[in-house]
């Protein structure tokens, strides 16, 4: 284990703060193309607080090893973040669907869990918002070598 993986750095905030602006970005796009009957409550606030944690804890510390391994820790990062939301939004789905008793047992909810996450990944499915995450992913995997290096 490297020292720097313990304790706060430069690359860590850069990452936090970046995917929880792209999280945020991500979610006003979403908010756009999504359908209308749907209400989405907290789901910008949450957005951005899961990408702060996800930054810091799984791109912040892929930072430091050169700027292709910074690319590669952003689009690690961004496949975290999006694992990650689309199981806890739609295990809170999955609980609200549960409350309104729309499911027999456990099993049946659990698989309504992955009916649920499918459904919110073909309702996401929109070329310029993959891009502007993936290509936003890299930026800030980049911006935050750059500025590690420099912090050396």
């Amino acid at each position: 284990m490297r020292p720097t993986e313990s304790m706060p750095t430069v690359g860590k905030f850069i990452c936090a703060i970046g995917l929880a602006a792209l999280g945020w970005q991500a979610t006003q796009t979403v908010k756009a193309i999504w359908p209308v009957e749907q209400g989405f409550g907290l789901f910008s606030e949450f957005t951005a607080l899961l990408g702060l944690v996800i930054g810091w804890w799984v791109m912040g510390k892929r930072i430091g090893r050169g700027y292709m391994a910074a690319l590669g820790a952003g689009l690690t990062g961004l496949g975290a973040y999006l694992f990650w939301e689309f199981l806890l939004l739609s295990f809170y789905e999955m609980i609200q669907r549960s409350l309104d008793l729309r499911y027999k047992g456990p099993v049946e909810a659990f698989q309504g869990m992955f009916e649920i996450a499918f459904e919110y990944g073909q309702n996401v499915y929109y070329w310029p918002l993959i891009g502007m995450l993936v290509g936003g992913a890299m930026l800030i995997g980049l911006i935050a070598e750059i500025f590690t290096r420099r912090a050396r």
